[in-house]
């Protein structure tokens, strides 16, 4: 899994979950204790209502993206970022902020006015974001969206016969759509994948968020940490029938389990009430590292098959079947071919699967069938890392 370096806020495995708490300087914006156009204001509720709480980014709307509403151009939103320039310049705290928007003109003069990151939610839809974002070295939030700069998450509304192919489109499900869409116009070395929780398009259902949630894990198949925005979301209120206002504990529940699952940035309105579920989710969260050398040994979040097939197709395994890889499942960089080998042919002997790609390799099985390849691997100097991670 990669880290992000998001100003200096790393972002990723080896580091506690990040807490992005939210700014609206659009009138517009449904959730009016988030919305200000005074910049003074603003910055106070920055600096007591998020930093003061414990944010660690401060995501800052332009325009709300309610799908009933019209789309800014990029020109109007330009229009409204001196209102944002200047309240981050007021803001007494530290924090990293990360301005939203779906143009890479807003990103580059947003950036050039201090700003540390982009939140863009239309998914690269503009060509120039990711070249903007790499050429300025920030991170960058990439929502699940269709190339189009007016449809933002609305990846079920994408052509996928054409864009991937008639059986693909066939087969696929709403998970696997959200999924493609994060990898379309691809990334930068500082991508942040949001899979789009929420009602961007009349199509979207509460099925679509709730198996999206539940199948959170395969979206770190990508290799990129994971943001999810689901604070006080329709999929979870639906659940408790309650209503926005009384929201809170059903959103608190699931950032805990959204960090079990592999979240690494939480957005939300409610700061602190999150940060703490975030830390609950977080230290019941195994996700062990072993480096030796030039070897690293990484334990995945891998509980399905579909899981593991994520991983596989990541490395650039020939053979993507996720269905030998039950129980713990690890991936292995920096090997030589011959001790990889040694490896592989170890592994058979033992029942436990092996793939080899571009980008290394994965192990996995059960875990009687992994002690007996620790075991007769024990004495190989250049797999104790394997040997030290694998074994219970």
């Amino acid at each position: 899994m990669r880290t992000v370096d998001a100003a200096g806020l790393r972002i990723g495995d080896d580091h506690p979950p990040r807490i992005m708490g939210v700014l609206n300087v659009s009138k517009e914006s449904p959730y009016d204790p988030s919305v200000y156009d005074d910049p003074g204001e603003a910055a106070t509720y920055v600096d007591e209502e998020l930093v003061g709480e414990g944010a660690d980014i401060v995501d800052v709307g332009l325009e709300s993206a309610n799908k009933r509403l019209d789309v800014l151009s990029a020109e109007q939103e330009l229009e409204r970022l001196d209102t944002a320039v200047e309240t981050m310049h007021s803001v007494g705290g530290d924090a990293v902020f990360s301005i939203e928007t779906r143009y890479a003109e807003v990103a580059e003069a947003a950036l050039d006015a201090g700003f540390d990151m982009v939140n863009d939610i239309c998914g690269f839809a503009d060509p120039e974001m990711p070249e903007v974002c790499a050429e300025y070295d920030v991170a960058v939030g990439k929502m699940a969206s269709p190339p189009d700069l007016e449809r933002p998450g609305a990846v079920d509304d994408v052509d996928w016969a054409t864009a991937r192919s008639p059986e693909w489109a066939a087969a696929a499900d709403y998970v696997d759509k959200v999924y493609e869409a994060l990898g379309q116009n691809g990334f930068t070395d500082k991508t942040i994948v949001d899979p789009a929780f929420g009602g961007w398009s009349e199509r979207k259902t509460l099925d679509h968020d709730r198996e999206t949630f539940r199948r959170l894990r395969e979206f770190r198949g990508l290799g990129y940490p994971v943001l999810v925005s689901i604070n006080r979301k329709n999929f979870l209120r639906a659940i408790a029938d309650r209503s926005t206002e009384e929201a809170l504990p059903v959103s608190l529940a699931a950032t805990s389990m959204a960090v079990e699952r592999g979240a690494h940035v939480v957005r939300t309105h409610d700061v602190a009430e999150t940060l703490d579920a975030a830390r609950i989710g977080d230290a019941f969260t195994e996700r062990g590292v072993t480096v030796d050398g030039d070897v690293s040994v990484a334990e995945l979040d891998v509980r399905a098959a579909g899981d593991a097939a994520r991983h596989l197709a990541r490395i650039g395994a020939d053979d993507t079947d996720g269905d030998p890889f039950v129980g713990r499942v690890f991936e292995v960089t920096g090997l030589s071919p011959a001790a990889a080998e040694r490896l592989a042919g170890t592994a058979a002997e033992t029942g436990v699967a092996v793939r080899t790609g571009d980008a290394g390799l994965l192990v996995g099985g059960r875990l009687d069938a992994l002690d007996s390849l620790a075991d007769r691997l024990a004495d190989d100097p250049e797999l104790a890392a394997v040997v030290d991670t694998i074994g219970s």
